[in-house]
């Protein structure tokens, strides 16, 4: 039926994803959506899809788009991390130091910190493979975590070690929320390694 926009990371970590870290299910998500809901936020101007759902044809399409956006959350939470320890000055200086000399390695420890991580995964819509709609739905995470060690090399970070997460969730259907959960105390066991360093300096 539809296809999913995603922004999708190459590395893992700990082979744990945003869907099973935040545990949402296409069930979750089906409480706060319907056809009628789904049709008002859906960009399209051709009225195909309102002529389908008025046709009768669409009596699991809220279920399907539940669970194409489920898929879309499939981001490897190293991605997540990624994304907020480019933005530290300081990490990037010691990854930098790493890089010019191929040989050295660092351990450097983060301060308590805060970030959000946003994906916009609209669902395109599509009756007999032409797309009809598009409608726009967000993830918006909050993080704070505390206790975290990296371990550089080459200038990117090779292994996690330890720390703990308490971070809060929501997924926008347009301006509607339509999930929301909060975690707390979450740990990030042990030694984690990185199918893919996460390059911090360019």
């Amino acid at each position: 039926m539809s296809d999913v926009q995603k922004s999708n990371s190459e590395s893992t970590l700990d082979g744990r994803t945003l869907r099973e870290l935040l545990d949402v299910a296409p069930k979750d998500l089906t409480l706060r959506m319907n056809n009628k809901s789904l049709m008002a936020a859906a960009d399209s101007d051709s009225g195909q899809l309102a002529q389908w759902i008025a046709r009768g044809q669409s009596s699991n399409f809220s279920d399907q788009v539940a669970e194409h956006l489920c898929d879309a959350l499939n981001d490897n939470l190293a991605g997540v991390f990624a994304g907020a320890w480019s933005k530290y000055t300081e990490l990037k200086k010691f990854a930098k130091q790493t890089r010019e000399d191929p040989t050295s390695t660092m351990d450097v420890a983060l301060a308590d910190h805060d970030f959000t991580h946003e994906i916009d995964c609209a669902v395109d819509v599509l009756l007999d493979g032409t797309k009809v709609a598009s409608i726009p739905f967000a993830l918006t995470v909050s993080c704070t975590v505390s206790g975290l060690e990296l371990w550089l090399k080459q200038g990117c970070v090779y292994q996690v070690r330890s720390g703990k997460m308490d971070c809060e969730a929501e997924i926008r259907c347009a301006q509607t929320v339509v999930w929301t959960r909060a975690l707390t105390g979450v740990n990030l066991p042990g030694e984690l390694h990185l199918a893919k360093p996460i390059a911090l300096d360019s």
